[in-house]
């Protein structure tokens, strides 16, 4: 009966997409769990959804990193304005309250429009803006390993739920470009090259003593002493008989 049971039943296996807030759900597991939502919706092409989604996940970083000092009562505006006013900030808190204003503002945008807007390219940038907020979030505020600092967004993890081998299209596009520039630099150097041997021929042509049918005088004299010997060789032949 059990190995009945066992047959009866099919076992599925669930194969989880890779995130590039994986980092994050070591310092958080609630916003990770939004910020990979975020992701699939992206994946799924709810774009707009999407945006509203990194909203979400901004309002909580900022409600986190403002602890105490943010009442439950306060707006998304409200913590902002707060941290803003806060004295000695760093570049990167600076940075972090300029993608946290960004995202809120896509948000609302977003959630507030009479039309709906599945902009790809939006959502892009909010996940990216949502992607360095995040890791300033985890080192700065949470103490994770300052090489988080070296990440980068994968698009392709992004699109497909798998590790790209480079870390974004843009990178794609500059080795590309910087291909482009050897090769323009090759093209220039042959040209400069072809160029100057051009203009020592060119030089040559103006001499007035140049003529291209003269012999060089080393040619000269080697052809005299090799007709000697053959003269000479001639002459010992015949005449020693």
């Amino acid at each position: 009966m059990e190995f009945f049971i066992r047959r009866k039943y099919k076992i599925c296996i669930i194969i989880k997409a890779m995130s590039n807030f994986k980092f994050l759900n070591r310092v958080n597991e609630n916003l990770f769990i939004i910020a990979e939502e975020a992701e699939k919706l992206f994946r799924d092409g709810y774009f707009e959804q999407c945006i509203t989604q990194t909203r979400r996940l901004a309002e909580n970083l900022c409600r986190d990193v403002m602890a105490d000092r943010a009442q439950p009562s306060d707006t998304f505006d409200d913590m902002l304005a707060t941290l803003k006013d806060t004295p000695a900030q760093n570049d990167f808190e600076k940075e972090f309250i300029e993608d946290l204003y960004f995202l809120k503002k896509a948000g609302n945008d977003a959630v507030h429009s009479l039309k709906v807007n599945q902009d790809g390219n939006a959502a892009l940038d909010c996940l990216q803006r949502a992607f360095e907020a995040s890791i300033n979030y985890a080192v700065f505020k949470k103490g994770a390993d300052s090489k988080l600092l070296q990440l980068m967004f994968d698009e392709k993890l992004l699109a497909t739920g798998k590790k790209g081998k480079k870390n974004s299209i843009k990178e794609q596009y500059e080795s590309l470009e910087n291909d482009e520039i050897k090769k323009n630099n090759k093209k220039k150097k042959k040209t400069k090259s072809s160029k100057i041997k051009q203009e020592d021929y060119d030089n040559f042509s103006k001499d007035d003593n140049y003529d291209p049918d003269k012999k060089p005088l080393w040619r000269e004299v080697l052809e005299t002493i090799v007709a000697g010997l053959i003269i000479a060789a001639v002459y010992f032949l015949i005449f020693n008989k």
